[in-house]
């Protein structure tokens, strides 16, 4: 196949999530379909692209998963998505070396098998499979300074945490910059779009941390000079009342993404849950043609 029938026969394969994978070359067992490589293709493309549409891939000895044929192949990367892998590796060596590439099982914990004195933190970094590279560094003191108010601490350590990317490939926490533009262009505008809250930086106002594919979006509610203690505030596209929720952003969003009886239900009710890591490092295009 060439190369826009693999990335179909992959796009296809990933979604719907509930279709067997049983892989017809002997003698590959269950759980994860070969896709055959042309030749003729473009590697550097092929990883750019998958990258593009699923996110910076996990890599290197430290961050990639058990996945099978790893006697076999070299496994290079692996997207998560919902509970499958997308691996590229290379097998053989010398002259028989070929690109490898396959859709595997992926497995996470569900959240009723979590620790109870796990943090919301490590519960979300638990059901997301998160594998986290060393920390994002924010000027967290410059951040604050900006804005004016202290940020509540589960929001900085989720930051530093994950980084840039997208929650089950529909929620965006907002980077710190996202954050400080989107507070600032609140307080331009002088008005209270959501009643009965007030604009930021007004006690009480609101401070966006999160967006959708929705175009829902989800602030905190400054009460107080505590923001640990800050609710969240979910409010659709339009000037209607919103939700309020009385727990921390990471609360929030993990009993979003894992609970099916959540007042805001997700749109897709995926088998496994993951993060799309969208800090796309272009050299690991160049890399998979080596």
């Amino acid at each position: 196949m060439d190369d826009e029938q693999l990335l179909t026969a992959v796009a296809e394969t990933l979604w719907p999530d509930l279709q067997d994978l049983d892989c017809r070359r002997h003698p590959h067992s269950p759980g994860h379909v070969c896709l055959p490589v042309s030749a003729r293709a473009d590697l550097g493309t092929l990883v750019e692209t998958l990258s593009d549409r699923y996110g910076e891939p996990f890599g290197g000895a430290d961050r990639l998963p058990d996945l099978p044929l790893s006697g076999e192949v070299e496994w290079r990367y692996a997207w998560p998505f919902s509970n499958r892998w997308v691996a590229y590796g290379q097998s053989g060596r010398g002259e028989d070396a070929g690109p490898a590439l396959m859709i595997a099982l992926r497995s996470t914990p569900a959240a009723e098998q979590l620790p109870a004195e796990a943090s919301w933190l490590e519960r979300l970094v638990a059901v997301t499979g998160w594998v986290p590279r060393a920390a994002v560094q924010v000027d967290w003191a410059a951040v604050e300074s900006c804005l004016g108010t202290p940020l509540p601490s589960d929001y900085k350590a989720l930051v530093e945490a994950y980084g840039n990317g997208l929650f089950d490939g529909f929620h965006s926490v907002f980077r710190p910059d996202e954050l400080v533009k989107s507070a600032e262009l609140a307080a331009r505008l002088g008005q209270a779009p959501w009643e009965p809250y007030p604009p930021f930086p007004a006690p009480g106002g609101l401070v966006p941390w999160m967006s959708n594919e929705h175009e829902q979006s989800f602030h905190w509610i400054m009460e107080g000079p505590d923001p640990d203690r800050w609710p969240v505030y979910l409010v659709g596209d339009g000037p209607e009342a919103g939700r309020r929720f009385d727990c921390t952003a990471t609360e929030y969003l993990f009993r979003h993404l894992t609970d099916p009886q959540h007042p805001i239900p997700m749109p897709v009710d995926f088998r496994a849950h993951w993060f799309m890591d969208c800090s796309w490092n272009g050299e690991l295009a160049a890399a998979a043609m080596e």
